[in-house]
């Protein structure tokens, strides 16, 4: 940095105190489109000071709060003060997000008085080191082609968490990645159930330090007020438990009327209750799927139970490109208990590869019924099943394959939904839960949210939908037979239970 000893012992205090060395930085206010210091909001510091205290953070905000701008701050310091090769990475939902964090790292840099000017090595969209030390900062979107694997961070920033396809995926990644080093997550609420709701709510007791910011602790969310405002009951009770004034009643009041009430509550909470207040366009009964037990596998496939050889099995598939996004997805449910059997997901298979995953999971359980969604992809798996001589597909009763519409997939849908309702299924995958839980009524038919998925429900209502058009006459020998193999073990256990106190005489 071309410093004197005397230089740096003057900057010293400023290098060991972030907010020091933040008013040296130049940020661009949001509503002025003006660069100016970077004083920080009451909110901002107190973030600051959890940031010293913690090593994993989750952070619910409301939009537009001056969070991520903190927090990338706060990584820039910690990498332009660092004296090693540390990096300090970012996630984006967006590309543009991702973009933008950048900018702001190379506006940090312009910024800075002439005397702290520092060299670069690098400096592209993804990437700002530091010449001198090797340190720097990365960033990234969560889309990116093989995740984290393809980098080394030593501080990770995932921003808008909620809004990732795969969480459950990039956050195992990046505390591999991380290890010891320091995790940021912060994201405005998106859905019950998915992994950001479930850190949140378990937090601190899973390791996690839960930082909450709501909207009217904002001071710019304010707007002129009539004089003669006339209150509703809800504005009273609000008044009463944050001190709300006219202002911010009125601007509330303007975002509800554009954003609906519901979005308003999910994207500007005032609390803990709103961030993951939902309305009640669930598609699925959110009580239903809580007494259902989540199990957590590893890999792509999951494997619930042992194959019987006198159940009938019937399976759901969904197939998609293999290139990253979707998933190529199989569900095998059983007839007999109206379990699920057996689950696999992959987005990396190709449609060819899936299509022989499909044929050795259909012949180990037992021959069953294959139903195969047409849409794209499928008509290639299906056309290979059928040149592999596999006879057991479902047709329809005009003998055609099954095309996903908005019609047919309320249909399977609503055998999914009636199985669960009436709490038939006792234990799911927590990937295929989340992707229940997410599920909401678009226009007509259930859809899972903008960047979530939904291939695992997909094809385990498709699964669902097949089992109907079983005969009936070899549903119930199938489950006579369970029933008969239930009834010899829970005996056989009971007779072996019963003996273990005595010992064989000699």
């Amino acid at each position: 940095m071309g410093l004197s000893k005397s230089q740096r012992k003057q900057l010293d205090s400023v290098f060991k105190d972030p907010i020091k060395f933040f008013k040296l930085l130049r940020v661009q206010d949001k509503y002025s489109g003006a660069y100016k210091r970077f004083d920080l909001y009451p909110e901002q510091e107190e973030l600051l000071r959890k940031l010293s205290q913690h090593q994993k953070i989750i952070v619910i905000k409301p939009r537009q709060i001056g969070v991520s701008t903190l927090l990338r701050a706060y990584a820039f310091w910690r990498a332009y003060t660092a004296e090693d090769p540390v990096k300090y990475g970012v996630l984006s939902f967006h590309e543009r997000s991702s973009k933008h964090l950048r900018k702001m790292d190379n506006g940090f840099l312009r910024g800075l008085p002439e005397l702290l000017h520092r060299e670069t090595s690098i400096d592209n969209t993804t990437d700002l080191i530091f010449s001198d030390t090797g340190a720097g900062l990365s960033s990234y979107t969560a889309r990116s082609s093989g995740g984290t694997r393809s980098f080394t961070l030593n501080s990770a920033h995932l921003s808008e968490f909620a809004f990732y396809p795969d969480q459950e995926e990039v956050l195992a990644q990046v505390m591999a990645t991380v290890g010891q080093g320091q995790i940021i997550i912060e994201s405005t609420p998106n859905n019950i159930g998915d992994r950001f709701h479930t850190l949140c709510s378990g937090a601190p007791d899973n390791g996690w330090t839960l930082v909450c910011f709501w909207w009217w602790q904002h001071q710019h969310y304010r707007l002129p007020a009539p004089r003669n405002m006339v209150f509703t009951p809800e504005e009273r009770q609000l008044q009463k438990a944050y001190g709300l004034d006219n202002e911010q009643l009125q601007w509330r009041r303007e975002q509800i009327a554009t954003l609906g009430s519901d979005k308003f509550k999910r994207e500007y909470p005032a609390c803990i209750d709103d961030a993951f207040h939902f309305g009640t366009a669930a598609y699925f009964n959110p009580n239903d799927l809580d007494i259902i037990e989540a199990l957590h596998f590893n890999g792509s496939e999951r494997k619930y139970e042992d194959v019987y050889d006198d159940d009938v099995y019937a399976i759901g598939v969904d197939c998609a490109g293999g290139v990253g996004g979707d998933y190529s997805c199989i569900s095998v449910v059983s007839l007999a208990s109206k379990e699920i059997a057996y689950q696999y997901r992959s987005n990396t298979v190709l449609p060819v590869e899936f299509a022989e995953q499909v044929l050795k999971v259909a012949q180990l359980y037992n021959d069953a019924t294959v139903l195969v969604e047409t849409n794209n992809h499928g008509h290639l798996v299906l056309h290979k099943l059928d040149e592999w001589g596999y006879k057991n597909l479902w047709k329809s009763a005009k003998n055609k394959d099954w095309v996903t519409s908005a019609k047919s997939k309320i249909e399977m849908y609503e055998v999914l939904r009636e199985i669960i309702s009436n709490n038939m299924i006792t234990r799911m995958d927590m990937s295929t839960l989340m992707e229940l839980r997410s599920m909401t009524i678009f226009k007509v038919a259930p859809e899972a949210p903008p960047g979530m998925h939904d291939d695992l429900a997909d094809s385990l209502a498709l699964a669902y939908r097949c089992s109907v058009d079983i005969p009936s006459y070899v549903v119930q020998n199938a489950k006579r037979s369970w029933m008969d193999n239930m009834l010899s073990s829970k005996r056989a256990n009971r007779i072996r239970m019963m003996r273990l106190p005595y010992k064989r005489a000699e």
